[in-house]
C-alpha cells in the first residue's frame, strides 16, 4: 500500500469521509489525493510522484502553484501581524483594483468562499428589489446554501419543473421561490418573464457556464437576460465565481460584452488564498449594513493574508500580454487533445475557452446547456481520469455529470507537450 491511501485511511478514522470537502474524493480513483507539495504547474504526492496538474485547485490556482508575486505579498503581510478581523489599506487598495477591471463593479464587499458570495448577493437583490423569486438555470452551480440546492425532479429540459433538493437537510418550500429554465434558452426566459416578472427579483447565470466543462451562451440567450430584467425591475446577477479572470481580466462580463447589475467574484481571485467578492453597481450596494438594511459580515471576512495575495494575483492578471500567453497555451493543449482523440478513434471533444475547458466523451455535437452535457460517456471519463494519473497528469472527477479542467499560467510550451506526451499514453490504453 503506498503513503498516499495509507493517510488517507488514516484520515478516514477522525475526518468525516477521510476529507475536509465532499469533493475532493477522486471518483476515478475511489480515495482522495494526498500532495506533498506543488510548484508552477506541477505536483508531488506523499511518494514523490510527479504529475503535471490539469485541475489546479478546480481553478484557484491560475497563476500556479507558490507563485512569487503571491508569496512575496503573502510574506509581507505576515510580518506586519496579519491582524484579522480589522480594516487596513489593503481592503481599500484591492476594491479599487477591482473596480477598474470587473465592468459591472462600482462597490464590492468581501467574503470567504463562493458559496457565501452568492448566498449574500441574492439575499441582497431580494432586499433592493422587495421580491423573492428567483430564476436559475438548469444545471448550473452556484454554491451549496439551501437556496440554490435545488434541481429538476423530473426530466431536464422544461420551464419551471418541480424541484427536488439535491441533499438532505435542505429547507423544505425554498423551491417556491425558485423558478428553473434550462441554459440557453431565451424563449422559455420570455415566457416565466411574461407569466411572473413582477415577482421576480434576479436572474443568476453562469456567464459561462463552466461547471458543466465548458458551455458558452448564446448572443441571443445573454441579451435577453439583460433586456428582460432590465424592462421588468428585476437585477441580473453573473455568477463568475469559477469564469472570473479565466479568458480576460474583466472576466465573463467583459468577454461577452454584456454587464450584469450584480456579480459574484471567486476562486482564482486569491490566486490560491480563500477569499471571494460580491458587488456591482454602487445604488444596490447602498442597502448594505452599515448604510443600509442587508446584513453582511464574518469575521474572516477580507482576511489581510487572502487580501494581500488577491491584489497580487489581480495585478498580474493586469500585466500587459498576461492573457496572449493564456490563449496561446490554450490552443496548443485543446488542439493537441482533439489529435490525439483522433489518432486513436476515441470520441472524445474537448470545449474550451481561456484556462478551463470541459471533455465529453461519446459526443461529437456541440454542448449547449446540460441536458447535453449528461449525455456524455461518464464510464470513459473515468477510465481516462485513472490512466492519466497513472502516467503523470492529474485530473479530478468529483462525480455527477462532465466536469472542468485547466491549466494554470506557470504552464509553458514545454509542459504542453510533455503532458500531450503523457496523455498519448493514457489515451491508448482506452
Amino acid at each position: 500500500m503506498n503513503r498516499v491511501v495509507e493517510q488517507y485511511k488514516r484520515a478516514c478514522n477522525s475526518l468525516a469521509g477521510g476529507v475536509s470537502s465532499s469533493t475532493r474524493v477522486n471518483q476515478a480513483l475511489g480515495h482522495a489525493m494526498l500532495f506533498d507539495r506543488a510548484d508552477g504547474c506541477r505536483l508531488w504526492d506523499l511518494d514523490g510522484r510527479e504529475y503535471i496538474d490539469l485541475c489546479c485547485s478546480h481553478g484557484a490556482t491560475l497563476l500556479g502553484h507558490g507563485d512569487t508575486r503571491i508569496r512575496e505579498a503573502v510574506d509581507r503581510t505576515l510580518a506586519r501581524g496579519a491582524a484579522c478581523s480589522y480594516e487596513n489599506e489593503l481592503h481599500a487598495e484591492l476594491a479599487e483594483l477591482l473596480c477598474e477591471t470587473v465592468p459591472c463593479l462600482e462597490r464590492v464587499r468581501l467574503t470567504g468562499s463562493g458559496t457565501e458570495a452568492t448566498m449574500h448577493c441574492i439575499r441582497l437583490a431580494r432586499a433592493f428589489t422587495g421580491r423573492t423569486k428567483l430564476v436559475r438555470f438548469e444545471g448550473n452551480f452556484h454554491g451549496y446554501h439551501d437556496q440554490v440546492m435545488w434541481a429538476a425532479a423530473g426530466a431536464l429540459g422544461q420551464l419551471n419543473p418541480a424541484l427536488a433538493p439535491i441533499s438532505t437537510g435542505v429547507t423544505p418550500g425554498i423551491d417556491q421561490h425558485l423558478i428553473q429554465i434550462p441554459y440557453n434558452r431565451p424563449d422559455l426566459l420570455e415566457q416565466a418573464f411574461k407569466q411572473q416578472g413582477d415577482e421576480i427579483a434576479a436572474v443568476i447565470c453562469e456567464a459561462v457556464y463552466y461547471n458543466a466543462g465548458c458551455v458558452l451562451p448564446t448572443d441571443e440567450f445573454v441579451s435577453a437576460m439583460r433586456r428582460l430584467t432590465t424592462e421588468h425591475g428585476s437585477l441580473l446577477i453573473f455568477d463568475e465565481i469559477l469564469s472570473a479572470f479565466r479568458m480576460c481580466a474583466g472576466g465573463a462580463q467583459e468577454h461577452l460584452g454584456v454587464t450584469p447589475d450584480l456579480c459574484t467574484i471567486g476562486k482564482a481571485v486569491g490566486g490560491g488564498y480563500p477569499i471571494s467578492v460580491f458587488g456591482g453597481r454602487a445604488e444596490i450596494m447602498r442597502r448594505l449594513m452599515p448604510e443600509g438594511d442587508c446584513q453582511h459580515s464574518g469575521t474572516y471576512n477580507g482576511h489581510p493574508v487572502s487580501v494581500a495575495a488577491a491584489g497580487a494575483a489581480i495585478r498580474a492578471f493586469r500585466e500587459p500580454g498576461f492573457y496572449h500567453g493564456i490563449d496561446a497555451i490554450s490552443d496548443r493543449l485543446y488542439s493537441g487533445l482533439r489529435d490525439l482523440f483522433q489518432k486513436h478513434g476515441v470520441p472524445g471533444r474537448i470545449q474550451g475557452l481561456g484556462a478551463r475547458f470541459g471533455i465529453y466523451f461519446g459526443i461529437e455535437h456541440e454542448i449547449r446547456d446540460y441536458a447535453d452535457s449528461k449525455k456524455h460517456d461518464r464510464e470513459m471519463m473515468l477510465r481516462f481520469i485513472a490512466a492519466a494519473i497513472s502516467n503523470g497528469v492529474y485530473f479530478h472527477d468529483y462525480g455527477g455529470g462532465a466536469v472542468h479542467h485547466g491549466f494554470c499560467a506557470a504552464m509553458q510550451d514545454a509542459d504542453v507537450d510533455e503532458a500531450l506526451s503523457r496523455l498519448d499514453r493514457a489515451i491508448a490504453t482506452l
